[in-house]
């Protein structure tokens, strides 16, 4: 338990125990025996008696008598004791020895007792002291001779009122006896009288406070014996203690209860409480000052109080006069946050609270500036007039020179200028295009002073022929708009991929609307009408809409304006001159764009003002972003664009009127003048002026082609040549340059070099020769008529059937082909060689003449030899294909040489007559076998039309497995059935002996009941079988009656038989199957008469068409009659050859038609007779009974197949009519062959041609088809793209937006860093002035130079070592943390300043630990704001969090920056307030700067720093990044947009036939 508190943990004194003080603490004396060992005696007291002698030897240790004997353990019975030398050695007064003892600390001494071990000194004193190195103060005063020795009068008490700190002495304990053992105690408070009232008496509180205890002894008691000088009796008389105690408490004032060591210095002190400390708990903790300091008493424990500093301040003192007023003496000092006052309570003065409220705030008024340097409550400076800021540190936007009386206003014009001037000079600042001191005037190559213009001036366009513009006159100012008031005025929509959608236009709101289902945009067109066209007049003005959308979630893109014109195209967002984002209010947003190239009217991609006036000048299409989002709607209006126009009304100063230079002429300078033309006139007017050059055959050109108006037979754009048909040099420059050449026709001719000899060049087509005198290879004609009449040389006509690249093809005089090639042959190249066919005037070398090939074995007498035009070749009989080369169908054996043979193969055993060509086995039925097919293979039966059936007789029942003819099995006794398979009549089948054993008689009444049945079947049986055996012919009638009439006997059999309930089951079953086997064959039957008209309507319909084909081939013929009279109408002959083709193609139709129809009534009677089959294995046991059905099916199949072969035969015809139609016979005249020839050929060109463009067609068609669908998923991932691209714009605008606002926030930033610099340049001044102060004062003390000298060069040393503020602070521009490096460094630069104040060590130290305090914080927040930095770089679309952190920590900076000016300003104060300086203290003040250096160098800043820079350099390098994509977004955009519009709007067929 805690002695220092009571049980309610109240305060309350506490002492430590009592204890003797000086046990076992070493007495210094300063005389001992011993040294050399030396003889004494005891003294007896008795005369003449012989003394005990004994040796004292400091060397053995059981004679020495040293001061340590003083304070051991006393025990009576072995004594020990410490002893003087002997009187002998001259101890007597007036020497004295005196036996001090160190307590260590100050000690309460209740008593001081000495127990002696000879008898007691005559004369002896006790000295106390308070402090080690303090003064003796005497204690006590014993003496027999007390006036004498000390001169004290004899007292033992002391009066009330007198001195009670005054030694008394007594001579109590001076007697002589006992010689042995006399005790001597002194009491420190026995005699005085506030001892009763000890608490409140501090006069007795200092008297028994000691530190160190001094005994003096003076005199020895003798008994006079002395004076006869006898050793031995001197040898008795000495000093001896055998115990020196000191009785006490360690002194703690009441605040302590105990004393501990001190681990450094291994000395007690006081474990103190009570907010106490020192070595006595005698004064206060540094920050419990708030009262006095007082001892504890037992009514108040008087515990020190926690001074009230409002968190300010750590430190604080005792101030008495502050007690007395208030009652709280604690005394903050060195108040943080340029707080003052007791308590921290208020600002320093010139400073304010800032809004938090828990610091104050430098208020760095400018002096110059300001009215006063105190600010009000938000730091704002009353400030003179033009003058602004907080601090009143600069001018007013307008005004300059900052001096005592204020600032000067600028003269700045309001139309060139930003309202801005230099603040020391005056000069304004202009805007980008204007210049002068005043920014009155435009700079070279601009016009138009314009307050509405952000770049003052226009440049001039003249399309870039001069510099050298003005407004003109007479231009007023005019309006382009579309209010909607009636119609959608021809305003259109389309898809950003370019596809058309519909506008809707609303009477009642008098706007127009876009309605999108999807995402993907949707724009507005302008008409083209007003809106687009030469818009340069337009140029800096602005594009007014009403816009609103009935959605708010509109995303806005980067194209939401766009202007396209002369190849370029630009876009702004909507929101990126100011406008606000389009909401869904029931009255439109009103949006203004500004057409202008300028920076604060982001048009993207940026573009020169002449590329945008370029543009201008050719606008094709302006487009207004009417969707945003999916399922919502736009709506636009009243879309208005300033322009101008000649005319009166408001002044159009923006049109520029340009004085041009030489060679051009025009408002704008876009025309060329006379003799002038253009140097590239594909860029029309933008295209250079260049004087015309004729080589002197003309003195004017065409001012836009530059063509010459060239004479004197000269040609060209400058009349470098000669004209065709003449011949000379034309760059001479005479009228006579050129002579008419001498060749026919006026062809082009050449002078030889070296011969000067005229040849012609250009020779008409078909002839050579130096003067065109021959006909050319190729051609054939007598042009000089040397062989009779002149005939001009015409090319041959080889029906494309020679090699052009070789020489003499045909003779040049009759044009006789001589070197056919394709298998050709004949005057004209235009027939086969013999030994081949085909169609000689092909156009495809394929097509022309093939070999016959004829078979040796199918062609009469083996010839090689075949028909010109279808190549068929002779064969023998009952061979077929053109080269005879197969059979008949139903023929074999080609091999033999004589024509194949009939198959024969039986017409119901086979499949379809057909068999081997070379073995002449025949294709068999199902079952059927045989080289005729004409019987069933072995355990089958049934041969018929469906093959043969499998007998599958019982292997039981039957005796063996091959049937008879109807298919029954040959049965064992007992097992009838067809398959053998059943027990006979009353027989029944035995397990036991596996067959059929006979039924007991009784069962024989029920076999002749069925016997009777049976007969009845028989008669139905006889009456089926004369259906079939009956020779007259019977109607469809008639059968029809008969049928019927036995559909009657079998029902009326069926109702008998179902009478009978004996009747066997199975006969039952039996009748009934043959019942629907009847119906179902009737049905059958009535379709085959149904399939048999079928197809005599084919058959019809067949012989129609080949009436109809044989008709076209007549008109045909007509037709080719008539090609006779158009000759000389090669075009339109072309188009009656097509036609005659289009009639050839429409026979071939019909006669494929026909041969479709012959061959779908053949497979319409294989159908049939399929069917048939299939009923005929249904019913196996009445096939036989049907002879008439398949007479009647056998009937059918002839007359299909001869249908079929007259089908066949019309096919044929029709083909071979089509196969002569390419080969009609020529006329007889041969002019008109010849020219019916040319005619075939030129068609066969044509056809050629069209069927080459129609395959290249379908080719570019197929390609494009694949193409189309990768295009058109290219197009829907642009569109998909598009989408992100728009997004990813969207937000990189916002970013890039956000970075802007940063950077602006940075260069104001960079600003306030600025002032700081300027602020630490004068703080640099102040410091130099109190440094002179300082040295003035340290003048007065020369012994202190050394020390201020070393002083000052630790501080050059810290400076540089810290760095320098100045080159750091500028780096604040482009990166926050660099602002924080100049906190640092700037923390840094104080502690160097803060060497330079010679104050105490504890204020010093205070100072330095602030610092310390407040680099931390800055370390902390810095660490806080790189772990932002890492965040922000894992998240790549986030940099606007990147530019709101750095204007984060630029703000940050910039409070750290203010922080340390205020800790600056307060050194500053306290430098100025030096008076003197403490030598004693430098030590101290040097030892405390070298320990705050360590700490500065220990805190690692120049790696904290240049971690910072790293994390600044990765910012940066994510923001490039950042651009990379943007960049390459955009250009992914652009590659999607070249792909679209390299698309075709549409397939487009080859160019039509030239009509004349």
């Amino acid at each position: 338990m805690d002695e220092c508190t009571d049980d309610s943990s109240r305060p309350q004194r506490c002492m430590p125990e009592f204890v003797n003080a000086a046990f076992n603490v070493t007495v210094v004396a300063t005389n001992t025996c011993g040294s050399p060992p030396e003889e004494y005696c005891v003294q007896t007291g008795v005369t003449g008696v012989t003394k005990s002698c004994h040796i004292c030897d400091a060397g053995d240790r059981r004679q020495h008598h040293s001061a340590v004997y003083l304070t051991d353990y006393n025990n009576q019975q072995d004594t020990t004791w410490w002893q003087s030398q002997t009187m002998l050695a001259g101890i007597q007064y007036p020497n004295s020895i005196n036996l001090t003892l160190h307590l260590g600390k100050a000690f309460d001494i209740t008593y001081v007792r000495l127990k002696f071990h000879t008898s007691r000194p005559e004369s002896f004193a006790i000295y106390k002291r308070t402090s080690e190195d303090g003064p003796w103060t005497p204690y006590q005063y014993y003496s027999g001779s007390c006036e004498k020795t000390y001169q004290k009068f004899n007292r033992g008490f002391i009066r009330t009122g007198e001195d009670e700190q005054q030694a008394l002495c007594t001579d109590e304990f001076s007697d002589i006896s006992p010689l042995t053992g006399g005790n001597v105690a002194f009491s420190t408070l026995e005699g005085r009288p506030s001892a009763y009232n000890f608490d409140n008496s501090p006069v007795l509180q200092e008297w028994v406070t000691a530190t160190d205890i001094k005994v003096t002894l003076n005199r020895l008691n003798t008994f006079g014996d002395e004076v006869f000088n006898d050793p031995k009796v001197l040898k008795s008389y000495y000093y001896a203690v055998s115990d020196f105690a000191v009785g006490g408490r360690c002194k703690c004032n009441g605040h302590a209860s105990e004393c501990v060591k001190n681990n450094g210095f291994d000395k007690p002190v006081c474990n103190c409480k009570h907010n106490t400390e020192g070595d006595d708990c005698n004064v206060c903790k540094p920050f419990y000052n708030d009262r006095p300091w007082r001892r504890a008493t037992a009514n108040n424990p008087n515990e020190c109080l926690k001074c009230n500093c409002n968190g300010k301040s750590a430190e604080c003192y005792f101030d008495p006069e502050l007690y007395r007023a208030t009652g709280h003496g604690g005394h903050c000092r060195n108040c943080a946050d340029n707080t003052d006052g007791p308590k921290c309570e208020r600002c320093l003065d010139n400073h304010y609270r800032d809004r938090s409220g828990n610091r104050c705030l430098p208020c760095s008024c400018n002096s110059v500036g300001s009215l006063a340097t105190q600010c009000d409550n938000t730091g704002r400076c009353s400030c003179k007039p033009g003058v602004m800021g907080d601090k009143c540190d600069r001018c007013q936007p307008g005004f300059h020179t900052l001096t005592e009386a204020g600032c000067r206003p600028c003269s700045c014009n309001p139309s060139g200028s930003t309202q801005e001037c230099d603040v020391q000079t005056g000069r304004c600042q202009c805007k980008d295009n204007v210049e002068g001191f005043n920014c009155d005037r435009c700079k070279l190559g601009y016009f138009n002073l314009d307050p509405q213009n952000p770049q003052g001036c226009t440049l001039c366009f003249c399309f870039q022929h001069s510099s050298v513009c003005d407004s003109a006159e007479g231009y007023s100012i005019d309006t382009v708009s579309s209010t909607f008031d009636k119609d959608d005025e021809q305003w259109t929509a389309q898809q950003r991929d370019g596809s058309s959608v519909s506008v809707q236009w609303s009477a009642g709101g008098e706007e127009i609307s876009l309605v999108a289902e999807d995402y993907f945009p949707m724009y507005f067109v302008a008409p083209g009408t007003r809106f687009l066209g030469n818009q340069l007049l337009s140029y800096g003005q602005n594009l007014t809409l009403n816009f609103r959308v009935d959605r708010r979630d509109t995303r806005l893109s980067a194209e939401d304006v766009v202007l396209e014109g002369a190849g370029l195209r630009v876009a702004v967002p909507l929101i990126a001159q100011g406008n606000a984002y389009p909401g869904e209010n029931i009255m439109p947003l009103f949006f203004s764009v500004r057409l202008h190239d300028s920076t604060d009217y982001p048009w993207r991609p940026t573009l020169p003002q002449s590329e945008f006036q370029k543009l201008l000048h050719n606008l094709t299409s302006i487009k207004i972003r009417g969707t945003y989002s999916e399922r919502s709607a736009g709506y636009l209006d009243d879309v208005m664009l300033i322009t101008a126009r000649r005319g009166p009304g408001t002044p159009a100063r923006w049109v520029e009127k340009c004085t041009c230079p030489q060679g051009y002429m025009g408002q704008h300078c876009e025309n060329c003048t006379l003799g002038y033309r253009r140097n590239r006139p594909d860029l029309g007017a933008f295209s250079s002026c260049d004087a015309c050059n004729c080589n002197g055959h003309s003195d004017t050109c065409n001012p836009d082609t530059g063509m010459c108006d060239c004479q004197h037979n000269t040609a060209g754009l400058s009349c470098e040549r000669c004209e065709d048909g003449s011949y000379g040099d034309s760059t001479v420059g005479s009228s006579s340059d050129c002579k008419p050449c001498p060749c026919p026709g006026g062809s082009t001719c050449a002078v030889v070099p070296k011969t000067k000899e005229v040849v012609c060049t250009n020779c008409p087509t078909g002839t050579t020769g130096k003067r065109c005198e021959l006909c050319d290879d190729g051609f054939f004609g007598d042009p000089l008529g040397e062989n009779g009449p002149v005939r001009v040389c015409r090319a041959c006509k080889c029906s494309d059937n020679i090699d052009p690249n070789a020489v003499g093809n045909c003779d040049r005089e009759t044009g006789e082909c001589l070197k056919c090639i394709y298998n050709t042959d004949g005057f004209f190249c235009d027939r086969c060689k013999e030994g081949f066919y085909g169609s000689p005037l092909a156009t495809n070398p394929n097509d022309k003449c093939k070999p016959c090939s004829c078979s040796l074995y199918g062609t009469v007498d083996r010839q090689t030899t075949c028909l010109q035009v279808t190549g068929q070749c002779p064969c023998l009989a009952h061979v077929i294909n053109r080269d005879c080369s197969a059979c008949e169908p139903g023929f074999f054996n080609l091999q033999s040489g004589t024509g194949c043979v009939r198959c024969t193969c039986n017409p119901i055993g086979s499949t379809n007559g057909q068999c081997d060509i070379s073995s002449g086995q025949c294709e068999c039925q199902p079952g059927v076998t045989g080289l005729r097919c004409e019987r069933c293979e072995v355990n089958f039966f049934g041969f018929g039309l469906s093959g043969c059936k499998p007998c599958d007789c019982d292997p039981e029942g039957s005796s063996t497995t091959q049937c008879k003819d109807d298919g029954r099995c040959e049965c064992s006794p007992g097992f009838v059935g067809a398959r053998c398979d059943m027990c006979e009549e009353n027989y029944f089948y035995n397990r036991s002996t596996l067959g059929c054993q006979q039924c007991p008689a009784c069962y024989s009444l029920i076999r002749d009941k069925v016997n009777q049945q049976r007969q009845k079947l028989h008669d139905l049986q006889n009456l089926i079988d004369n259906l079939g055996s009956t020779s007259e012919a019977v109607s469809d009638k008639a059968f029809e009656d008969r049928l019927k009439q036995a559909e009657k006997a079998i029902m009326d059999l069926l109702e008998e038989a179902q009478t009978s309930k004996n009747v066997d089951k199975g006969l039952l079953e039996r009748l009934g199957n043959l019942n629907n086997t009847l119906t179902t064959q009737w049905n059958r039957l009535q379709n085959i008469r149904n399939g048999v008209d079928d197809t005599g309507t084919q058959t019809d319909k067949a012989r129609n068409r080949v009436r109809d084909t044989e008709n076209l081939v007549d008109r045909a013929r007509e037709e080719l009659d008539k090609a006779k009279d158009a000759i000389s109408k090669l075009v339109a002959s072309s188009c009656y050859i097509c036609r005659h083709k289009m009639d050839a193609d429409q026979i071939e139709k019909i006669a494929k038609d026909a041969n479709d129809t012959s061959t779908k009534a053949l497979n319409l009677l294989m159908k049939t007779l399929d069917g048939e089959g299939k009923t005929n294995k249904d019913i196996d046991e009445l096939n036989r009974k049907y002879n008439e059905a398949k007479d009647l099916a056998n009937n059918l199949e002839k007359q299909a197949n001869k249908v079929h072969a007259e089908a066949e035969e019309a096919g044929d015809k029709a083909l071979k009519i089509y196969s002569n139609l390419t080969s009609l016979p020529p006329f007889n005249t041969k002019s008109l062959e010849g020219e019916a020839s040319k005619i075939k050929k030129e068609a066969s060109d044509l056809d050629k041609l069209i069927d080459k463009t129609e395959k290249e067609y379908n080719d570019l068609r197929d390609d494009l088809r694949g193409k189309e669908t990768e295009v058109r998923k290219l197009l829907e991932k642009g569109k998909t793209e598009q989408q992100t691209a728009d997004q990813l714009l969207a937000r990189a605008d916002a970013a890039k937006a956000l970075a802007e606002e940063a950077a602006n926030k940075g260069r104001s930033t960079y600003q306030e860093a600025q002032d700081i610099l300027g602020n630490l340049r004068d703080f640099d001044k102040r410091v130099n002035d109190n440094k002179t102060a300082a040295e003035n004062a340290m003048k007065r003390i020369p012994e202190i130079n050394a020390t201020i000298s070393a002083a000052n060069e630790k501080t050059k040393q810290a400076e540089g070592a810290l760095g320098n503020a100045d080159a750091d602070a500028k780096e604040a521009k482009s990166k926050a943390e660099e602002a924080e490096k100049i906190a640092s460094l700037g923390s840094a630069k104080t502690k160097v300043d803060a060497e330079k104040a010679f104050e105490d060590t504890k204020k010093l130290d205070g100072e330095v630990n602030n610092m310390m305090d407040q680099l931390s914080a800055a370390e902390a927040e810095l660490a806080k704001k790189k772990a932002e930095a890492d965040q922000d770089m894992m998240m790549a679309s986030m940099a606007s969090d990147n530019a709101k952190e750095a204007e984060d920590n630029a703000r940050k900076a910039k409070s750290a920056v203010r922080t340390v000016l205020n800790t600056i300003n307060d050194l500053l104060k306290s430098l100025g307030n030096i008076d003197k300086v403490d030598l004693s203290k430098l030590g101290l003040i040097e030892g405390s700067l070298k320990q705050a250096k360590d700490k500065m160098v220990n805190s690692d800043l120049d790696r904290k720093l240049s971690e910072l820079n790293d994390v600044a350099k990765s910012q940066e390098e994510m923001i490039t990044d950042y651009d990379r994509q943007i960049k390459e977004i955009q250009s992914d955009i652009a590659n999607l947009n070249d792909i679209k519009n390299t698309l075709p709007n549409g397939c487009f067929n080859t160019p039509s036939i030239e009509r004349p």
